[in-house]
């Protein structure tokens, strides 16, 4: 958690009358202080509900309860993002320059949903704000996300190892050549 992504999920709060945020709940005093963040930029704290540890069939009921997932930054929430997607909830991303900072990019990007990549704060805003208005896109998504999923190389262990194995090729063969030239 940091305060330019608490700052961008203030605004999509604010944006969205009656929207609620559903955090995943860290250990010591992190509930309450991110509780006191919200209610610093007049989010009211019942708005703001946090979960705690639970077993993997309890964790996954809850994306039933949930419309959107807003992806983290500057790192990407990665396999959170991905139960997100097979449970049939979309997630709203912003892309960033390094390699964590571009799961969520990746991800929409294997699954046709580039849509919903954003690549500065005032886009990801944007997006999600959208998105939770447009309920037939959200029914949509919910419908088809597995599906998707299913059919794409996020689920194509062979085609995955594949392209790997050309990543490392073509790797390889730049740096035979640039050791050659030097």
């Amino acid at each position: 958690m940091n305060e330019p992504m608490l700052k961008i999920w203030v605004r999509v709060l604010q944006n969205v009358p009656g929207s609620r945020l559903l955090l995943l709940r860290g250990g010591g005093n992190y509930a309450e202080r991110t509780r006191q963040f919200f209610e610093r930029y007049g989010i009211d704290a019942g708005r703001v509900e946090f979960l705690g540890v639970r077993a993997r069939g309890e964790y996954l009921k809850n994306y039933h309860r949930v419309d959107m997932v807003l992806d983290t930054f500057p790192y990407n929430g990665h396999t959170t993002n991905l139960d997100a997607l097979w449970m049939g909830v979309p997630v709203v991303s912003l892309a960033g320059e390094t390699a964590v900072s571009r799961g969520g990019l990746s991800q929409l990007n294997n699954l046709g949903l580039t849509e919903l990549v954003a690549h500065s704060e005032d886009a990801y805003l944007e997006i999600a704000t959208r998105l939770a208005g447009d309920l037939s896109r959200l029914a949509e998504l919910r419908a088809t996300l597995r599906s998707r999923m299913e059919a794409s190389v996020l689920m194509d262990p062979t085609h995955f190892t594949h392209q790997i194995e050309e990543a490392y090729r073509a790797m390889w063969r730049q740096w035979c050549v640039e050791s050659t030239a030097s």
